[in-house]
């Protein structure tokens, strides 16, 4: 079966956070994780369930929802890490992805391109 690139450390490693898990009798990858983050503006779900692919990210500023994204069955999801950003790529398709960081500042951007 194919998952996403991003591993269960990647993933770790990028929110800082250990994952909530759904099921504790269901494995990895077929098992669903939360990730949960909150500083004193902002507060981030990202939920993702490896092996279907499927992926939620919602991020709120001051109690109040400013940005939420559910993807089933999207193409990939990474972790990439330069020397001092990193950054979640989200592949919603071939043309479509959406980029994410939250620190040192909270970014989100899309980029969609024409087949």
């Amino acid at each position: 079966m194919d998952y996403v690139s991003a591993e269960e450390l990647d993933l770790l490693n990028f929110f800082e956070v250990e994952p909530s898990r759904l099921d504790r009798d269901t494995p990895s990858p077929y098992n669903e994780f939360t990730y949960e983050v909150a500083s004193a503006q902002y507060s981030i779900t990202f939920v993702i369930a490896p092996a279907y692919k499927d992926v939620s990210l919602a991020v709120a500023h001051c109690g109040a929802e400013i940005y939420r994204f559910k993807g089933t069955a999207v193409k990939d999801v990474r972790c990439h890490k330069d020397a001092q950003l990193e950054t979640l790529e989200i592949a919603v398709s071939d043309n479509d992805r959406i980029w994410f960081r939250f620190l040192p500042t909270l970014l989100i951007t899309q980029d969609a391109r024409e087949l």
